[in-house]
């Protein structure tokens, strides 16, 4: 009989004021790959990092080679043999390519004080590149390498662990096909050593194509389960798209067709390729995109944190450039980010000075304050977002942090901007005070505004927007009439 390498028994886990993983039983098996889908923000992430140490359950039992164990960091799941390959690029930039491959492997194996022998660390390297067809220099730099070169170097780490259990989280985001068959080689020799694999990631078909049973996350819960051969893709991306508690958007509509923000032909590198798309006047268009769809890196550009490396932006007609934030402030675009605690908020300034330190010029004459006109102002927008308890004086630190969130939004819209753009703006708000939001976003555009909204959120892009463009990995893929389109389509786009 088959018995699980690891298993997962009514696993719970808060992850914030409003997740939370709920329940979580699975079996995985030796010489199995299991793919893992789900939406942005269902919870594929934070499931792994419970089995990798980084997380500990707040309940429920982990069993690894049919023993109970409790993992205090990563370090231990790793001598247990778990390894976990994160999203994120977790390279040493100073060493080369193979002093990388072997950190973590060779250095347990010796003694303090021990001279390592870097000519066979680097001959070792060669052999593993020739037997998996990579085409890397072991003896070069990771600073500079490109990042799919640094993708791979990352699975190449994974296979040469020996480790009894691998994680790769969404590895593939920019790997052209040949270097995803690089990928596809090693989890087909680690299947053949007996290694457990879990594969997430967004790509459906990839899924599939290596996969031996799958699991989709939504919203915390595994609310699907089983062998891969009996799930189509398109029964996975129906079960992706059902809503349970459909909200009903305010959304307002204007026949405005003049072209406030052109932006042609942007690249970054090789993350931001061909961005092409037009806001017109009184729209919100809404971005969508997968975990590695890198629109922090198009929002950079638009706000003037980085520069493109070419392309165009013109606004009303003529082609500015955004070299920095106030750049882009004194043409009219403002932010609000998706980090708004770290990037858009003082703990320590108060109520009103919070809500207005990024509009002085608009209560200021003759570099006076009117203190009087601001603080009506800013009184004003605590009323319309119902920021609780919403005293002038109260000091943010102390306010939840869905209020917080809605103090960075109303410290935004007070600027008067020509262009909005909305970073996840009502993550982590109650449903109440998103439609607080969305009523400001209408005034916004009532206001004569445009807004570009970046949300992970089907149904708002859906019911908030008039067009909706779908960025994966770095291009638009789609460009789409939200009124005639569904969250399916969306859902189909982003996993292709």
């Amino acid at each position: 009989m088959n018995v699980p390498i690891l298993s997962l028994i009514n696993i719970n886990k808060r992850i914030s004021s409003k997740f939370k993983l709920s329940n979580i039983n699975m079996d995985f098996y030796p010489g199995e790959v299991c793919g893992i889908i789900g939406e942005n923000g269902s919870g594929k992430s934070s499931l792994m990092k419970i089995i990798s140490g980084i997380y500990k359950p707040d309940s429920g039992i982990i069993e690894f080679e049919s023993n109970h164990v409790e993992f205090p960091n990563v370090f231990e799941s790793k001598k247990k043999g778990i390894y976990y390959v994160p999203q994120e690029i977790n390279l040493f930039d100073n060493l080369t390519v193979a002093e990388n491959i072997f950190i973590d492997v060779k250095s347990h194996l010796y003694a303090p004080y021990d001279i390592v022998k870097m000519n066979n660390i680097y001959h070792l390297t060669e052999e593993i590149f020739n037997e998996l067809n990579v085409d890397i220099d072991p003896f070069m730099y990771v600073k500079d390498m490109e990042l799919s070169k640094k993708q791979i170097l990352s699975f190449v780490k994974a296979y040469i662990s020996d480790a009894k259990f691998i994680i790769f989280d969404e590895p593939a985001s920019t790997l052209t096909d040949l270097e995803n068959d690089i990928l596809f080689d090693i989890i087909n020799k680690l299947k053949a050593n007996n290694c457990s694999i879990v594969l997430i990631s967004h790509k459906i078909d990839r899924i599939k194509k290596i996969s031996d049973k799958i699991a989709v996350l939504k919203n915390g819960s595994i609310i699907k389960k089983g062998e891969s051969k009996d799930y189509s893709s398109e029964k996975i991306i129906q079960v992706l798209s059902e809503s349970k508690n459909p909200i009903k958007y305010p959304k307002l509509y204007f026949e405005n067709d003049d072209v406030i923000l052109s932006v042609e032909n942007l690249n970054y590198k090789n993350i931001l390729k061909s961005i092409n798309f037009k806001l017109q006047k009184q729209e919100i268009i809404g971005i969508i995109g997968n975990s590695n769809s890198r629109k922090d890196t198009l929002i950079s550009i638009l706000f003037g944190l980085i520069k493109p490396d070419s392309g165009k932006i013109f606004l009303d007609g003529e082609k500015i450039e955004i070299n920095h934030p106030s750049d882009a402030m004194l043409k009219g675009i403002t932010l609000v980010p998706e980090d708004k605690i770290e990037f858009a908020i003082f703990n320590n300034f108060n109520l009103i000075n919070n809500l207005s330190i990024s509009s002085l010029k608009r209560f200021s004459k003759n570099q006076i304050l009117d203190n009087y006109i601001m603080e009506n102002v800013a009184e004003n927008y605590i009323y319309k977002l119902r920021i609780t308890p919403g005293n002038p004086e109260d000091k943010i630190i102390y306010y939840s942090g869905g209020n917080q969130q809605k103090v960075t939004f109303a410290k935004s819209i007070m600027q008067l901007a020509k262009i909005y753009l909305l970073d996840e703006p009502t993550r982590g708000i109650d449903v109440v005070s998103k439609n607080d939001v969305y009523n400001i976003i209408n005034n916004l555009l009532i206001s004569g505004s445009s807004v570009i909204l970046f949300s992970t959120d089907f149904d708002e892009i859906l019911g908030m927007c008039d067009r909706i463009l779908v960025l994966s990995d770095g291009e638009i893929v789609a460009l789409l009439d939200a009124h005639d389109t569904n969250k399916e389509e969306l859902i189909y786009y982003l996993t292709l």
